[in-house]
């Protein structure tokens, strides 16, 4: 579970960086391992979307295994209510902003054979990454939220006595 996470932050990193140069691709108009702007975007808008769906797969992965956890040790169902929260906190963000950086990605071939202005895919391409900011920001909050469960899990079990 902490190689995934530790593998998801990566990710979120990279993709970061990888957005960041699509945007300054974009406008400066350069090429980079000899990509073109089009190729770029391609290959940075597939690792966000992979690391996003990751990161998803990662809190409901870890929230099934702590609604187990809670069932099978006869916890307070509150518990499980906390990744319930979070999930339905970060959830939505996610699925939006992948929605908006999947949109600026398509208006690029809408850019490319002139059926929309460049300056309405820039516009969304930047909301969509100011939006990712916000996201990432969200995701540590609720990936701090994640271990502070499980410490608190682990904690409980351990003062839980073996002969009840």
């Amino acid at each position: 579970m902490w190689a995934l996470m530790i593998i998801c932050y990566f990710c979120m990193v990279t993709s970061l960086f990888l957005l960041s140069i699509t945007g300054l691709q974009g406008y400066y108009n350069f090429i980079i391992f000899k990509a073109s702007y089009q190729q770029f975007a391609l290959f940075s808008t597939t690792f966000y979307m992979f690391s996003e769906t990751l990161i998803m797969f990662y809190f409901i992965g870890s929230g099934t295994a702590i609604k187990k956890e809670v069932l099978e040790s006869g916890l307070k169902s509150n518990t499980y209510d906390k990744v319930k929260k979070t999930k339905m906190l970060l959830f939505p963000h996610i699925t939006l902003n992948m929605f908006i950086i999947a949109t600026a990605f398509i208006l690029i071939g809408a850019v490319d054979t002139g059926a929309t202005s460049s300056l309405i895919q820039n516009i969304i391409f930047l909301v969509g990454f100011i939006h990712f900011l916000y996201t990432m920001k969200i995701q540590h909050t609720a990936f701090k939220e994640n271990i502070d469960l499980i410490i608190e899990l682990a904690d409980l079990n351990q003062s839980k006595p073996l002969i009840s």
